[in-house]
């Protein structure tokens, strides 16, 4: 009976004491998880989205008004998405060894529901569907003239583009 005393006084001396720091320790280790969740989610953000291959084509428009509003420059660097939910968003687009980063300041080609990234299929304008008319060309993002020319595409051609987050860095290719 005695021992049983013993080890009740032991334990009762182990518990924290109240204003003791054990009683912080899981509270402490959820700010850790919730610290490294946060990190994780940022660091994730940050990354760029999967490379889409589609053919690019050049929009022109010189003078006319984009999506957002902007007046068409022939030094305007902007592209265009087929869906509003990418408008103001930043993409690299690849062609060759050449890169550029531009934000998407209009909504097109050929269609303004088609976002075919967030669904991972093809651009409806491969398949001849257009919002407002038949597409006459396969495209699935529009260049700005200064874009296009940034690329050195010489013509119509499939170029790599992706999503990536405001104030990214393009590193060159090794």
């Amino acid at each position: 009976m005695r021992s049983h005393r013993r080890l009740a006084r032991v334990v009762k001396r182990k518990r924290p004491r109240k204003g003791h720091a054990a009683h912080l320790a899981p509270t402490l280790l959820l700010a850790a998880l919730a610290t490294g969740s946060v990190a994780a989610a940022v660091r994730a953000a940050l990354e760029p989205g999967p490379w889409q291959r589609v053919l690019a084509t050049r929009e022109g428009e010189v003078g006319k008004k984009t999506s957002t509003g902007l007046v068409i420059q022939p030094d305007s660097l902007f592209v265009a998405l087929p869906h509003p939910m990418a408008l103001h968003k930043h993409v690299e687009i690849r062609y060759g060894t050449l890169t550029v980063v531009a934000q998407v300041l209009d909504v097109g080609p050929w269609n303004t529901d088609d976002a075919y990234w967030k669904t991972s299929t093809r651009p409806a304008s491969e398949r001849a569907h257009g919002k407002y008319r038949v597409p006459s060309n396969h495209a699935g993002i529009d260049l700005s003239d200064a874009v296009y020319a940034a690329l050195g595409l010489p013509d119509n051609d499939v170029v790599a583009w992706r999503f990536v987050h405001k104030g990214y860095l393009v590193l060159p290719w090794l």
